[in-house]
């Protein structure tokens, strides 16, 4: 028994050192990747340079519509595997901060405009802003070389007076430093909300006007509720869109009211897809709204509006 005893301790005690090693080993890669590809990166207290650039819908977005805020900057490119790789944790930072006020806008280096839109919405849902020049990497772009970006997945963190926190090319680094910062949250910190010109009715009035309807929709008569959340920016225009909620999908034609019930669910998953992405489009095209305004100056705030489709 005394026998066995020994021998488990100096294994404990082997294993110790082992495990502290492989610990040392990952703290000093991820400290590594910064000393190798973050090191012309522009340095903490530097004025983090201006840029206009656009979003998929051509609206120019500034980096000074963010005074005020700390503002994540995030570059990456589609074609890029661990830019890929990190958007899951770049999603969940932006959850987790962006009831605190902190924004995002993600600058991507694609040069396929599609490719770009396909990557960022279709299949990674990242809500937040997005712009890109739309040219190569390196060769043609002009904000890889006023951010002194060498690599991509690279991230800069800039305070609300347009300073640089920091920039770097760990993720883990950049949640380990937004985690550091007393921040709070800023929900309903607006001494004027949004508003649309006429008000809900003319809201109601303008999704009914401009939606389609897909043929599946017309024919199955298929009715869906949706809310949708999107910002309205200092300039009264709409980033952001997407759709947090849907309820009271069905259909009532008597052609639907025919099919069996697993054709039924898939006529209504079709429509419901159909009917999102008609959300999304007619919410980032609404003009008339007036921004939020703290101090009588305006800023950017987040809006939910119903839409109800009905053929």
């Amino acid at each position: 028994m005394k026998k066995i005893f020994l021998t488990a301790a100096c294994a404990f005690f082997m294993a110790v050192p082992a495990a502290l090693a492989q610990t040392n080993d990952t703290i000093q890669a991820a400290i590594d990747l910064d000393a190798k590809y973050a090191t012309n990166m522009l340095k903490p207290g530097t004025k983090a340079p201006e840029f206009t650039l656009r979003t998929y819908d051509g609206r120019d977005i500034k980096l000074s519509q963010y005074r005020g805020s700390y503002v994540v900057l995030d570059f990456w490119a589609s074609w890029c595997p661990d830019c890929r790789r990190d958007i899951p944790a770049m999603k969940a930072l932006y959850e987790q901060f962006r009831d605190y006020g902190v924004q995002f806008v993600s600058i991507s280096f694609d040069t396929d405009r599609e490719a770009w839109a396909k990557t960022y919405w279709n299949r990674y849902q990242m809500n937040w802003t997005q712009v890109s020049e739309l040219k190569k990497f390196r060769k043609n772009t002009f904000i890889d070389k006023l951010y002194k970006i060498d690599w991509i997945p690279s991230m800069y963190l800039i305070d609300p007076n347009g300073k640089v926190v920091m920039g770097t090319v760990e993720i883990n680094k950049l949640k380990a430093k937004l985690e550091s910062i007393d921040l709070q949250p800023k929900v309903s910190k607006a001494d004027v909300l949004p508003t649309f010109e006429g008000g809900q009715e003319a809201i109601a009035n303008y999704f009914a006007r401009n939606q389609h309807h897909s043929i599946q929709a017309i024919r199955s008569k298929v009715h869906a509720e949706m809310t949708v959340l999107f910002n309205v920016e200092m300039d009264g225009s709409v980033t952001g869109a997407r759709v947090v909620d849907v309820k009271n999908v069905q259909g009532t034609s008597k052609h639907f009211m025919k099919m069996d019930a697993a054709k039924q669910k898939r006529v209504l998953a079709n429509c419901v897809e159909f009917y999102k992405e008609q959300a999304v489009r007619l919410t980032n095209r609404m003009v008339g709204w007036k921004p939020a305004m703290q101090n009588d100056r305006p800023i950017q705030a987040r809006v939910t509006v119903p839409i109800i489709f009905q053929p």
